[in-house]
């Protein structure tokens, strides 16, 4: 024992007592009656007892004390593409244009984070028994960002530019045939040709300042000057365009909070957008530390986020995918046995697990959840393999050689699937074909880019089976989308589908003033579409993003738009102080 404590007392450095400094008595009669084995051991306990009081005292200051957030620090996003249009009358086909407009420009109303419709610049409003003239009444305390005042005129001239066919306006459609006029500087009223329930959706663009746009002639719109540099009455204003001196390319978008904004207060100082050519390039600078953020971050690339702070962010659009059949071009589809047997061979969960990597929700109608009129009663099919050969058996389809697929009169049954060229969506239907091997159905692959396939196949409506994507308004309307009356481009009916009891439905929904006579009729035309099958809804995806673990506050759910992840925006930040929690 002797031996151990001279080895240990011979490793232990020795302390230097200060000078002038002595122990008091009692601790030098304490520290003479302790072996050197004793006194490290005391040493230990001291060392041990400090550091539970230090543990105590914290865990008491996080138990009665709470983060808030604090104004300051910024934002940074990486971003795909390159800005054009940050003008709301032009900005309704590019992402990055919306994403800003988003942040500079207001509108009369805005959705929340569970697609619930909120007063933004109005402060209210009134709908006419018959359902044709909306009066609005528009805040008097709003400043645009340099300082001149907001009025009812401004809406005015905004939507009278999206109407005028020299702005070339995307939104044109959402307000033809509509009068609008300002009796005075806080009340636009709309007149309809005819009842639209969904119209105050239509309301949620963004107003532009008439004084700064009004001397720009609407076909020199898209080059003026103002399109990147705006002027807005949004939670923040711009700061800084930066190029690159030799082509002219935009680099970095800057904005900087609005501090005369109206709504609710803001944290971060400002929000700057980075502009990279490809997907990759932008997770590589936010790999690296160069951004807080990646506006859009695609599947193929989501387990390549391995930045140790990053949080993947997921937003539900009202949008649905799914397997739309054109019996006209394969008259086997016409067959509703062969369509049921389809139905039942598909297996959702596994698509969604394996092509989604989990990334998305199974989904069979054409309603998605949380979004209105959404029939929850319509419970998912369930995978009936069993039911669907004998659906096909009753139909005389045999596989009588053997190989697999079935026969009937000579003719195999065989399906075409066309898609996009985008890797869950190829491996989406490369599991469908499995699927459908299954049941004994041959299915043929072919996939084309994004703007081959809107030109060549879905414009003149040439494939068999389309796997695609429809989005719909946050307040739906699925007129477009399977009404008899839009079976050709420009119109979304992909299937074809012409039903008498749907179509009526629709137009009675669209029309209707009587908000569950409308949710109503949806949830009958849904159940129309799941029995009739002209189409499989297969699948939601989720929109995904990614910011770092710094940016606090994000709270994105439900949005119309990508552009919606900024919902919130007033309420993230960066800076935290913790204070003392009342009792």
């Amino acid at each position: 024992m002797n031996n151990i404590a001279a080895q240990i007392k011979a490793n232990i450095p020795a302390v230097p007592r200060p000078r002038g400094v002595k122990l008091p008595a009692w601790a030098q009669r304490i520290n003479e009656h302790l072996t050197t084995t004793e006194r490290v051991l005391l040493a230990w306990l001291v060392v041990l007892l400090i550091i539970s009081g230090i543990l105590t005292v914290v865990g008491l200051v996080e138990r009665n004390t709470r983060l808030i957030a604090e104004d300051g620090g910024t934002y940074s996003e990486a971003a795909v593409g390159q800005p054009r249009f940050i003008n709301p009358v032009l900005a309704g086909t590019n992402d990055i244009d919306l994403d800003i407009s988003r942040l500079v420009y207001s509108s009369l109303f805005k959705y929340d984070n569970e697609l619930a419709l909120q007063n933004d610049l109005a402060t209210g409003y009134e709908i006419s028994e018959d359902g044709k003239t909306y009066t609005v009444t528009v805040r008097s305390d709003v400043a645009w960002h340099d300082g001149e005042s907001l009025t009812a005129e401004d809406v005015v001239f905004t939507i009278r530019s999206i109407q005028t066919p020299e702005y070339g306006s995307p939104l044109a459609t959402d307000f033809s045939g509509v009068v609008v006029e300002s009796p005075d500087n806080s009340t636009v009223v709309f007149t309809l040709e005819e009842p639209y329930a969904p119209f105050l959706s239509s309301l949620t663009v963004g107003i532009m300042p008439q004084h700064v746009w009004e001397d720009i002639a609407p076909a020199n719109a898209a080059l003026a000057e103002q399109t990147l540099r705006p002027v807005g009455s949004g939670p923040y204003q711009f700061a800084e365009l930066k190029t690159r001196r030799k082509t002219g390319e935009v680099t970095e978008f800057v904005l900087a909070r609005n501090e005369g904004y109206y709504g609710s207060h803001q944290y971060l100082d400002g929000i700057s957008f980075t502009f990279f050519p490809t997907h990759e390039d932008a997770l590589k600078a936010f790999a690296a530390g160069e951004v807080d953020g990646f506006g859009f971050l695609p599947l193929q690339l989501r387990d390549r986020a391995d930045r140790s702070s990053a949080q993947v962010h997921r937003l539900l659009l009202p949008q649905y995918f799914g397997l739309f059949f054109n019996q006209e071009n394969n008259p086997l589809l016409a067959d509703s046995g062969i369509r049921n047997a389809l139905s039942l061979a598909i297996d959702r969960e596994a698509i969604v697990d394996e092509a989604l990597k989990g990334e998305g929700e199974s989904l069979h109608i054409p309603i998605p959840p949380g979004v209105f009129a959404f029939n929850e009663e319509l419970g998912e099919p369930t995978v009936n393999i069993e039911a669907a050969i004998q659906n096909l058996e009753d139909a005389g389809w045999h596989d009588n050689d053997q190989d697999g697929v079935r026969e009937k009169d000579d003719v195999r049954l065989h399906i075409k699937i066309t898609t996009t060229d985008w890797p869950e969506y190829v491996r989406t239907v490369e599991m469908v074909q499995q699927q459908w091997l299954e049941i004994g159905v041959e299915t043929e692959i072919e996939h084309y880019g994004p703007g081959t396939i809107q030109q060549t196949i879905i414009g003149p409506r040439d494939f068999e089976v389309l796997l695609f994507g429809e989005i719909l308004r946050a307040e739906p309307d699925p007129y477009p989308f399977w009404h008899s009356k839009q079976v050709e481009a420009p119109g979304l009916n992909f299937s074809k589908f012409a039903n008498k009891d749907v179509d009526k439905l629709l137009e009675d929904a669209r029309t209707t003033t009587d908000q569950e006579a409308r949710r109503e009729k949806y949830k009958e035309f849904q159940g129309i579409i799941l029995d009739l099958k002209p189409a499989i809804i297969l699948y939601r995806p989720y929109y995904l993003f990614i910011a770092t673990d710094k940016v606090r506050g994000i709270d994105a759910n439900h949005a119309a738009l990508a552009a919606g992840r900024f919902n919130n925006i007033e309420e993230w930040h960066v800076n935290v102080k913790r204070v003392w929690q009342s009792k």
